[in-house]
């Protein structure tokens, strides 16, 4: 049996939401409980947490028609270490990916294991290695159908979607990939990565700036001006959009954006716009982690991480997530790993 001794108890600590927030969230939002988990039953593993991962979509998850419920625990993709097992296939020490965020510790049954290859980072398999590095390959490989020399326009460059698919772009040949972020210093740190061109929607004129491209490509993540700059810039005729998410909206749903002025050229540019969820597609996960892992250990592609220090300041890191101060993926570090280094 792999549950080895009986497991008397811990005391795991969680966030919970008891009130609605409105616009960006607030520490008064949530509650953090205690809650005692024992030994786990025969389909269950009992996990300590590493990391979790903060997402711009837990916002939407918040709102009243969203799948988060008041006094209940959070969802979010995470990593931890198994310390006692239910189940004889899974032993103590494994490391697991599931999705009972926001919390030190949780009793699971819907787990993936995972083997973390030398040279890579646990914190890799929530990123550039995880659902987030996989949503920017769906949308550049499946939805998009990228060849090599076409060109790519990048929303929400810096974000953890937008940084993977930057380098996801460069590694499949597109010959030049362009970003738009919020900031000069974001924009930077871009240029020095696989970005050829990168443009700072506070301070310039995207439709100006974006007119006439010829982009082959965009994979698009913010809504509003951003999805109609995206538009103005899509290759006439026959340029693609790939519609991942609205970040510019999740703080506000009851007063999305308006609809982009140009929305009509997406019939007389004869583009073709389709939108996805990555949670259609894991199918392809094994043959993205055989193309991208060899290239995180030959450090090609670094793992790029927001990463705030400690259970306590979760909701810091959902701010920070949610007014772009985040450069990569957002992550909440909780114990001290021995893998964890890089």
């Amino acid at each position: 049996m792999s549950r080895g001794p009986t497991f008397v108890s811990v005391t795991g600590r969680r966030y919970q939401l008891v009130r609605r927030p409105v616009g960006l969230p607030v520490e008064a939002d949530f509650e953090i409980v205690s809650v005692e988990l024992g030994d786990p039953s025969p389909d269950e593993v009992l996990v300590q947490n590493v990391y979790f991962s903060v997402d711009p979509y837990h916002r939407e998850e918040m709102a009243e028609l969203g799948g988060w419920e008041l006094h209940a625990p959070l969802e979010g993709r995470t990593i931890g270490r198994v310390i006692a097992s239910g189940v004889d296939a899974v032993p103590i020490g494994e490391l697991v990916v599931h999705r009972k965020a926001y919390s030190t510790h949780a009793l699971v049954t819907d787990f993936r294991r995972i083997v973390v290859p030398d040279g890579v980072p646990i914190s890799a398999y929530l990123g550039i290695l995880g659902g987030t590095g996989l949503t920017a390959w769906v949308g550049l490989t499946t939805i998009g159908g990228l060849q090599a020399g076409e060109s790519v326009l990048i929303t929400a460059a810096a974000g953890g979607v937008g940084t993977a698919a930057g380098h996801i772009a460069k590694a499949l040949g597109a010959a030049k990939v362009v970003g738009v972020t919020g900031s000069d210093d974001k924009a930077g740190r871009l240029l020095r990565g696989p970005f050829d061109e990168v443009v700072n929607y506070r301070t310039t004129d995207l439709y100006r700036a974006l007119t006439d491209r010829n982009i082959d490509l965009c994979l698009e993540d913010v809504g509003g001006d951003q999805f109609g700059a995206a538009i103005e810039a899509a290759r006439d005729p026959g340029g693609r959009i790939a519609w991942v998410g609205a970040v510019g909206q999740y703080n506000d749903l009851a007063h999305p954006p308006p609809a982009p002025y140009n929305l009509f050229d997406i019939v007389g540019k004869q583009l073709r716009v389709e939108g996805y969820l990555v949670k259609d597609h894991v199918d392809q996960r094994d043959d993205y982690e055989a193309f991208m892992v060899p290239l995180v250990q030959s450090g090609q592609v670094p793992v790029e991480e927001s990463v705030t220090l400690g259970f306590g300041h979760a909701i810091e890191a959902l701010r920070s997530v949610l007014t772009g101060g985040n450069y990569g993926k957002q992550l909440v570090h909780l114990v001290a790993d021995r893998r964890c280094s890089r």
